[in-house]
């Protein structure tokens, strides 16, 4: 197990650069301060943390997308349908209030 660890950190190291390229540094400290086992919890806690971060933004971008972009665009197409105005000059408008009604939602 501790080979793979060491696989994936020295992959990490080498696409992210030299920031972080003492990365194998701390996994050794983790290692023999704490062990093996309780250096995979972290790593399992960390990567755990790491998707419900990258799920919240998902599920922010998708109801942002869901309730502003889709319905402005909407509303701006039959503003620009129905009247004689520009798609540019009510699409910021319509934005907005679409905007403020998700804030109101949220």
């Amino acid at each position: 197990m501790h080979n793979i660890i060491d696989a994936v950190l020295s992959r990490i190291g080498s696409v992210v650069g030299g920031t972080f390229a003492d990365i194998g540094a701390y996994h050794d400290y983790l290692y023999i301060r704490y062990g093996p086992d309780i250096t995979m919890a972290i790593y399992l806690c960390a990567l755990i943390l790491l998707l419900i971060i990258i799920f919240k933004i998902f599920k922010l971008a998708f109801n942002l997308l869901r309730f502003v972009i889709i319905p402005a665009l909407l509303a701006g197409y039959v503003a620009t349908t129905f009247f004689s105005v520009n798609l540019l000059s009510v699409l910021p408008v319509v934005g907005a209030a679409f905007s403020f009604l998700f804030l109101l939602k949220a």
